[in-house]
């Protein structure tokens, strides 16, 4: 998981709002699932998403930010161009469409978590064979 001063350049902020009740959702959808973060969950509903166009709109929202890789907020963005809706639209229909009761859910995160965690410590071992 990064923080805010780890964040890599191939992530972008993106902030959307969120009608409470979704909010909510997502939040209870985190707890169940096991994300560690809302992003995570956010990230997981884009990941999943397919292009459909369900009609809502709310009237009241929060406002959440999230990052999402580059390539992420690159497809999500042409989406929304293609469906003529904006990016939070997106990301709320995404959000609607997880599953109410999740299984274990094997996430991406973790995954390159892992791979970060292995080529820091590789690359480390590098450092200290060139300083020998």
């Amino acid at each position: 998981m990064t923080n805010r001063t780890e964040t890599t350049l191939s992530e972008s902020l993106i902030t959307v709002s969120l009608p409470p009740k979704l909010h909510s959702e997502a939040i209870a959808f985190q707890h169940r699932s096991g994300f560690t973060t809302l992003s995570e969950v956010i990230r997981h509903a884009l990941d999943c998403f397919d292009d459909s166009r369900p009609a809502i709109e709310p009237s009241r929202s929060r406002q959440v930010s999230f990052r999402v890789p580059s390539e992420l907020r690159t497809r999500i963005t042409r989406q929304a161009k293609h469906a003529r809706v904006s990016v939070g639209r997106i990301v709320r229909v995404a959000l609607q469409a997880l599953p109410s009761n999740p299984t274990t859910i094997q996430t991406k995160e973790k995954t390159m978590a892992k791979k970060k965690a292995a080529a820091k410590k590789s690359a480390k071992k590098a450092t200290k064979a060139k300083k020998k």
